[in-house]
């Protein structure tokens, strides 16, 4: 088994989440903050800024005219919509590799993170007074711990696979068995590392054993998570290896028909968001 020193040292050696990112966030926040000014912040990160020309300029935006000016691009987009796009270009760079601890194909993780995303999105509702953007982000970053975890369990994948194919053993069990820890322990760490509020990391910490932690944004992440394996957005390797949150659907009184809701209006802003970051 490894030592939480060496996974601290990891953790050190990974590039520091966006400041850029950060800061239009907690502009985004603010009540009297001009397009202008959150103009002025973003230009000073250049994959940022072609992210989001790119995505003015895309059919949903755009019919007629090419966007070339940041501010302009910003002001097509509107608010709600840049908080997420910021969100994503600053997550995405840390998925970009093949995590083969987790992932048969490269990107399922990924997919899988913008999927709890948009499905986060639409259980919102069921928790009235939430703040939205600190639901996506937590939604977004839920899985975090896992590009620092892949290789460990990739050293021992002979093991993980004799272990997963026991149907006493879910995968947080074999993590805990093979490695020593868990991704959420490590995710938690890592959102810490970065300076993101205890919600935050609380949601990566707890949102596969949300009866741990009394938190809001953990039980959506949780659902919302579960949800993306059932519609197939998930990472191949340990994707079905976890145990369900069947607690939460009688909780929020979830229905088959309500379920079906959900899943419907989930999936082609999923699978229109995908290929926009491709």
């Amino acid at each position: 088994m490894i030592k939480m020193s060496d996974v601290i040292a990891d953790i050190e050696f990974l590039p520091p989440f966006s400041k850029v990112a950060q800061k239009a966030l907690e502009l985004l926040r603010e009540k009297d903050f001009t397009m202008k000014m959150l103009a002025e912040i973003i230009m000073y990160d250049a994959a940022l800024t072609a992210n989001i020309l790119k995505v003015a300029n895309s059919a949903a935006y755009t019919k007629h005219n090419e966007v070339n000016d940041l501010q302009t691009a910003i002001s097509l987009i509107g608010s709600k919509e840049i908080s997420s796009i910021i969100m994503i270009s600053a997550a995405k760079k840390y998925f970009e590799n093949q995590m083969a601890g987790y992932e048969m194909f490269q990107g399922e993780i990924w997919e899988h993170s913008l999927a709890v995303a948009i499905i986060s999105q639409n259980l919102q509702h069921l928790e009235p007074g939430i703040d939205s953007s600190v639901l996506y982000t937590s939604a977004l970053l839920h899985s975090i711990g896992k590009i620092v975890l892949s290789q460990y369990v990739q050293k021992d994948i002979e093991l993980v696979n004799d272990l997963a194919s026991e149907d006493s053993f879910d995968f947080i069990t074999i993590e805990r068995k093979v490695v020593g820890f868990t991704h959420p322990v490590v995710g938690s760490a890592i959102l810490k590392k970065w300076n993101f509020s205890q919600t935050i990391s609380d949601v990566a910490k707890y949102y596969k054993e949300p009866h741990k932690c009394d938190s809001p944004y953990v039980r959506l992440v949780a659902l919302a998570d579960h949800i993306a394996v059932l519609i197939g957005k998930t990472s191949q390797r340990d994707g079905l290896q976890y145990k369900g949150c069947s607690e939460l659907f009688v909780k929020y009184n979830i229905k088959s028909r309500d379920l079906d809701n959900i899943i419907s209006a989930s999936v082609d802003k999923i699978n229109e968001l995908i290929e926009s970051f491709k």
